[in-house]
């Protein structure tokens, strides 16, 4: 199995649990406490990548 950095991942994917998040300009974070997706089924948008019907 492939191994990629956190940071690595919430580039590409978003975050995923544990990550914190600052709220626009203001110094209020969030932290994502759950996270549905099952490691190896994200998705990505935009730039010519595709999914299958019932994978978005």
């Amino acid at each position: 199995m492939v191994r990629i950095s956190r940071q690595a991942y919430a580039q590409m994917y978003g975050p995923t649990v544990g990550d914190r998040i600052r709220l626009a300009d203001t110094e209020l974070f969030i932290e994502v406490e759950e996270d549905r997706t099952v490691y190896g089924d994200e998705v990505k948008f935009g730039g010519g990548k595709v999914i299958r019907d019932g994978m978005g």
